[in-house]
């Protein structure tokens, strides 16, 4: 397996139980995002799209994820950002800031949501009208 500077993404239904490397499954209407990791390692990453935890921001070509994923439970330890279907390789982080950094965390996914005006359509609603099963496996 190799290490990925460059990713592909798929809306689909629901996420697979055989992932392909280098891509970044999206099943919007779960807020499930799933990879396997970009680093070569071929472990399972979850992001799961959550206020306090992941954005996933598709501009009608390339997606992008905030803030970066740090797979700190994995033998890699690899740190990266997806920026417009790059992979964008970040430095590794002491253990004190993973900490501090997921005691933050938990604080944002406790705070609730900011809601959203009722005239916009949903993610999910977009994503059909935009696809209509283009980009679906």
């Amino acid at each position: 397996m190799t290490r990925h500077e460059e990713i592909e993404f798929l809306f689909v239904d629901y996420i697979p139980n055989e992932l392909e490397e280098g891509i970044l499954y999206i099943a919007a209407e779960y807020g499930a995002v799933v990879h396997l990791c970009f680093d070569g390692c071929g472990e399972r990453v979850s992001t799961p799209l959550h206020p306090g935890q992941w954005t996933l921001t598709f501009d009608g070509t390339t997606v992008s994820l905030s803030p970066s994923v740090g797979n700190w439970g994995l033998p890699c330890r690899s740190h990266y950002i997806i920026r417009r279907n790059r992979v964008v390789w970040a430095a590794d982080w002491s253990t004190e800031a993973v900490v501090r950094s997921a005691a933050s965390d938990r604080q944002a996914a406790d705070r609730p949501a900011i809601p959203r005006a009722t005239n916009r359509r949903s993610l999910i609603q977009i994503l059909r009208l935009v696809f209509s099963g283009r980009g679906r496996r």
